[in-house]
């Protein structure tokens, strides 16, 4: 399988930091049968990542409406 593009991870962290911070302003956890899914991507988007890229995607994640948090990381995986 091809590895994506840092571009491509960048987005999927911000996407992570996006549903983070939506599941706690609305006090609902991760459910459990999820868990699972979203460790394996984490996990991935890490490995694709260093550590200062990830957390400033993921942190700019947090501070973005989802739609925001959508449309730019759709634009992140058009990038070249």
């Amino acid at each position: 399988m091809p590895r994506a593009s840092p571009r491509s991870q960048e987005g999927a962290a911000l996407l992570l930091g996006a549903a983070s911070a939506l599941r706690a302003s609305k006090g609902a956890p991760l459910p459990p049968a999820e868990r699972g899914d979203v460790d394996v991507t984490e996990r991935t988007v890490r490995t694709g990542l260093d550590p200062a890229a990830f957390t400033a995607a993921f942190t700019r994640g947090a501070t973005l409406t989802a739609e925001a948090a959508v449309a730019e990381a759709a634009l992140s995986a058009e990038a070249p």
